[in-house]
């Protein structure tokens, strides 16, 4: 059974999934190797046609404008946008017991996975499909963080990056956030292993300082 990672990230109209609606998604699915095989970047409002709830502080961040994205030919209702993520995602997904070839991958998944689940797809019926573990990336740079590798006051995802060297993208963009999370996930993957090959005693600081 071929493993895959799904990385995907949202744009909402504020922090608490009950009270503000979901206004973007990106999710791809990933191979072990990083390489990206198929993807959906979805635009997204109310299937009853009333503009999405979005606090001033959230639309500040995320720069969306409700109201041209309401008028937006791409925008989509949840309805549609559920049916393209679901079919996108059911052409690799395999399930066997609460093992799941698919593996929830991101930065702070629990936040994006909330909305995912109020707007788009249930948590049961998540659960069916997605295995039972994430690939949290915020997790891994946490750990760093406690072994005093990463300073500890670097956490969001943006300064992680810049901290790593790690190509600038879009901030607050879906899409971009996505692919910056996956470019940060292979920078650590590539470090870890070259300390590893380097012997014990080289450290973060050196191995970024030879970048």
């Amino acid at each position: 059974m071929s493993q895959f990672f799904m990385p995907f990230d949202t744009e909402t109209g504020g922090t608490n999934e009950k009270t503000s609606d979901l206004l973007t998604l990106y999710a791809a699915i990933m191979d072990e190797d990083y390489k990206i095989l198929d993807e959906v970047d979805l635009k997204l409002k109310p299937d009853d046609g009333r503009f999405p709830i979005a606090e001033a502080g959230a639309l500040a961040v995320n720069k969306i404008d409700i109201k041209k994205h309401m008028e937006d030919p791409a925008t989509v209702p949840y309805s549609e946008g559920r049916k393209r993520f679901l079919a996108m995602v059911k052409k690799y997904a395999a399930k066997r017991g609460r093992f799941s070839n698919m593996t929830p991958f991101g930065f702070n998944v629990p936040f994006d996975k909330k909305y995912v689940q109020q707007y788009l797809v249930p948590d049961a019926e998540w659960q069916a499909i997605f295995h039972y573990k994430d690939a949290d990336v915020d997790q891994a740079v946490s750990f760093l963080r406690r072994v005093g590798w990463i300073p500890k006051d670097i956490a969001r995802l943006q300064d992680v990056a810049d901290y790593l060297n790690v190509p600038k993208r879009l901030a607050h963009n879906a899409k971009e956030d996505t692919l910056r999370t996956i470019d940060t996930d292979r920078k650590l993957v590539e470090l870890m292993k070259s300390k590893k090959d380097g012997g014990a005693t080289q450290d973060l600081i050196s191995l970024l300082e030879a970048e």
